[in-house]
């Protein structure tokens, strides 16, 4: 039974951001079609806010949640939290810079393409890092995982 519980805290935090890059490749597909950000369809300009919402509700729910109780349970991961913590503060800026470049009327569809395909290396070298650095502690951590949406946001 401990074992079953142990092995959905890294499957779920996979699981969280693989729907979180299936939804980013989702908003770069339909920004390649556009013209203008204000030409771009009311639904798409939606997803692109729900996106970057979802990425930094996950965000803000591992700084407060997720990581201190892996701090209390393994101290030993302070360095591998920081950098985490620190990653997390790049992709808040690069999604702000997105968010701006979508309220701006002239940005053009390739001015946002590019700003997503830096989100996207961000997120990916991100969930890399994460998911390798903390794959031993996921099997270690000992907390109920009617948890997961507070420690790993509602995505």
């Amino acid at each position: 039974m401990l074992r079953n519980r142990i092995f959905a805290w890294h499957r779920e935090l996979q699981d969280v951001h693989h729907r979180l890059e299936k939804a980013l490749e989702d908003a770069r597909r339909a920004i390649r079609s556009g013209r203008r950000a204000h030409s771009l369809s009311p639904e798409l300009r939606d997803f692109c806010y729900t996106f970057c919402s979802a990425l930094g509700s996950h965000h803000r729910s591992e700084d407060s949640d997720f990581f201190p109780a892996l701090l209390q349970q393994m101290p030993e991961l302070e360095p591998t939290i920081a950098r985490l913590g620190r990653e997390h503060e790049v992709l808040a800026r690069l999604l702000a810079d997105f968010q701006q470049s979508l309220d701006e009327p002239q940005s053009s569809p390739q001015q946002l393409f590019q700003q997503i395909n830096d989100i996207k290396a961000a997120m990916k070298a991100h969930f890399g890092f994460e998911e390798g650095s903390l794959n031993q502690a996921l099997h270690a951590l000992d907390v109920p995982q009617s948890d997961k949406n507070r420690m790993f946001g509602d995505i």
